[in-house]
């Protein structure tokens, strides 16, 4: 966990709606989502917003780590074609 993790009541209820708004489904993968995950890294100035955060599985936020959004390779089929 970096230093700038996010933690406490307000972080729980952001997460909470993220994965609510996301349909608890992983924009990377189309698994089941269980963290919310930071397009824009913390550590590269991104913050705590909904506009910033998608729903994503354990393995898939791992394997991001903090690389911004636009630098990963894999993507949900479905959300791709709801883009442009």
């Amino acid at each position: 966990m970096s230093r700038q993790s996010s933690r406490g009541a307000a972080w729980e209820a952001l997460r909470r709606q993220v994965l609510e708004r996301d349909q608890y489904v992983c924009q990377y993968c189309g698994a089941e989502a269980t963290e919310a995950d930071h397009v824009i890294p913390k550590d590269a100035g991104g913050r705590d917003e909904l506009d910033n955060l998608v729903a994503s599985c354990k393995p898939c936020n791992a394997r991001k780590g903090n690389r911004i959004g636009g630098r990963i390779t894999w993507f949900n089929r479905r959300w791709l074609a709801g883009v442009g």
